[in-house]
């Protein structure tokens, strides 16, 4: 979501950046190279880079991930979270998420391994990893797809994995209903003109510069099983590009009023929050 200048810019910085690593290869050799650029460019803005997360809004990943790992089919349940997301209120250290976590399964089997590689190894964790652990394999990701579960089905996972914590997650917030007024998206649908339209497209799916589709088919297996959440903050944390985050949080609920409204959503009477906890309540899927 830029404009022409930048979206320009990007794409030189960009051919800069491949000479740079061709001509350093080593920094990014190793299986955690690819993982950690995978984790930063798809994760990290709801789990944040120190896989800390957001209290009450994204869990964590560091310290939480490991235990995972160690539970009889924990290591199924990473693969499938990623393949197909979450959808139901959890417990993580005594802390209730309701949310929706959206799949990653447009990624493919070997990005999907490495970032799972990431974090299960990052913040320390290499030293609480079980004595028999092997790192994720793409063959292992690919058999995994062929299941098609439902974001409810790998929560069902959850539940067998962790059944101490049934009664914790029911006490997690209460889902909101998504809402945001037509006047935000008057205000977005400028906004996006003036900062995304020359990258994703008067249509938002047809950008000269081949900015990712903000609807349709794509934006549904992206985003649909997730929370406004989600979006939100991968929004704000990656645009523009070259200045992330450098709009008002009023501006970017905006923009997001705007990309939900040309998705189908009907707006109503409340405006759409800022409040990452609000945001994590509500949820994307369709009935």
């Amino acid at each position: 979501m830029y404009p022409l200048a930048t979206c320009r810019f990007a794409l030189f910085f960009s051919m800069l950046l491949v000479v740079a690593t061709a001509a350093h290869g080593q920094a990014t050799t190793g299986a955690a190279a690819p993982g950690a650029k995978t984790y930063s460019t798809n994760c990290a803005a709801c789990h944040q880079e120190n896989g800390q997360g957001l209290k009450g809004a994204f869990p964590p990943l560091a310290g939480h991930a490991p235990g995972l790992l160690k539970q009889a089919g924990g290591r199924a349940y990473l693969t499938r979270v990623l393949l197909f997301g979450l959808d139901g209120a959890i417990d993580v250290n005594g802390t209730g998420y309701a949310g929706a976590m959206p799949a990653w399964g447009t990624l493919d089997d070997n990005a999907i391994a490495a970032v799972l590689n990431h974090v299960v190894t990052a913040w320390d964790h290499k030293r609480d990893l079980p004595a028999d652990f092997k790192p994720f394999e793409a063959a292992e990701i690919a058999a995994a797809r062929n299941e098609r579960l439902t974001s409810a089905a790998v929560y069902a996972l959850r539940q067998k994995l962790l059944p101490q914590q049934k009664a914790a997650s029911a006490n997690g917030a209460t889902a909101l209903a998504l809402s945001f007024t037509e006047q935000q998206v008057v205000q977005g649908k400028a906004a996006y003109e003036h900062n995304c339209m020359d990258c994703h497209g008067s249509t938002m799916d047809n950008g000269e510069f081949g900015g990712a589709p903000l609807r349709g088919s794509y934006f549904r297996t992206r985003w649909g099983n997730g929370s406004v959440a989600a979006l939100y903050a991968y929004t704000k944390s990656k645009m523009p590009p070259d200045r992330p985050g450098s709009l008002s949080d009023k501006v970017y609920a905006d923009l997001v009023a705007y990309i939900l409204k040309a998705n189908g959503h009907e707006a109503g009477g409340r405006e759409l929050p800022t409040d990452s906890t609000a945001q994590q309540s509500m949820s994307l899927k369709r009935d």
